[in-house]
């Protein structure tokens, strides 16, 4: 995952034949096959054997696919784990609802496939470093909805800023150099409201966001890769550390340049080729 990172995740309910097929032309860097929340209790079965027959066309190359399993202690779990240790070719990791350090433990025991973490409850915030230290977690995402179901249980009613909650995800992640993956903007059609939620979870220091339409994708997508003005700058940062002497200090655009500066220049290079 660090050499290509996982900018736009699309959602993709496993009971849906129409929106599987519709996922083999999507633009998303990873799909999330959803067989727990996306999936009522009655048709998990019906699911499963349509991510048997969709698992091998939805795997691509040019992206990743995710399985989002029921929760560890679910009674559907069992079956889950077993359809993703039989398609284990196609899949690239599986997504873990109601994340804690115990429930990655248990999972990890299970399948030998990668984890990442959704983290959704005021526990698996409080001990998201522990969960992106598990060698299995490959990448951390946020659950804001489920948060905030629960803060409103605690009595936080008006619990709208998770600012506080979501660092504590990104410094996890960034802890244990993997991905923080931001949680989705409910409001389909609202550009401005998808706009502006981008723009606060990158500046936090999210790596991509899971969308639940393909609507979503374009916007995500460029709101979080680097930008032309950042690719630019970090042209000049490269160029000028290049052509400095090696024990000299340099300035770019009237600001010091150390190591640090040209190291971010550099991965932001990096990932503007991608």
């Amino acid at each position: 995952m660090s050499v290509l990172l996982p900018r736009t995740v699309l959602a993709v309910p496993a009971s849906s034949e129409r929106f599987l097929h519709k996922a083999r032309t999507s633009t998303a860097s990873v799909l999330m096959v959803d067989i727990e929340d996306g999936v009522a209790a009655t048709g998990k079965d019906a699911a499963r054997s349509l991510v048997r027959t969709s698992a091998r066309p939805l795997a691509s190359a040019r992206r990743r696919l995710w399985l989002r399993v029921n929760a560890a202690g679910s009674t559907h779990l069992a079956a889950d784990l077993t359809l993703a240790n039989t398609q284990r070719e196609h899949l690239d990791a599986l997504m873990l609802p109601k994340a804690t350090p115990d429930t990655v433990r248990e999972i990890a025991a299970r399948t030998d496939l990668p984890l990442v973490a959704l983290v959704e409850s005021p526990d698996g915030v409080e001990d998201a470093r522990a969960i992106a230290a598990h060698p299995a977690v490959r990448a951390l995402m946020f659950g804001e909805l489920d948060y905030r179901a629960e803060l409103a249980a605690a009595g936080g009613l008006h619990g709208q800023d998770t600012s506080w909650a979501q660092a504590r995800i990104v410094n996890a992640a960034a802890c244990a150099a993997i991905p923080a993956i931001a949680g989705p903007t409910a409001a389909v059609g609202d550009e401005p409201r998808l706009r502006a939620d981008c723009q606060r979870q990158s500046n936090l220091g999210f790596t991509g966001k899971l969308c639940i339409h393909p609507a979503q994708l374009e916007l995500v997508q460029r709101a979080f890769a680097p930008s032309a003005d950042m690719v630019a700058w970090a042209h000049r940062v490269t160029t000028a550390a290049a052509d400095a002497p090696a024990d000299g200090a340099i300035a770019v655009d009237g600001s010091m340049v150390d190591k640090p500066v040209v190291d971010r220049a550099r991965r932001i290079l990096a990932e503007g080729r991608q």
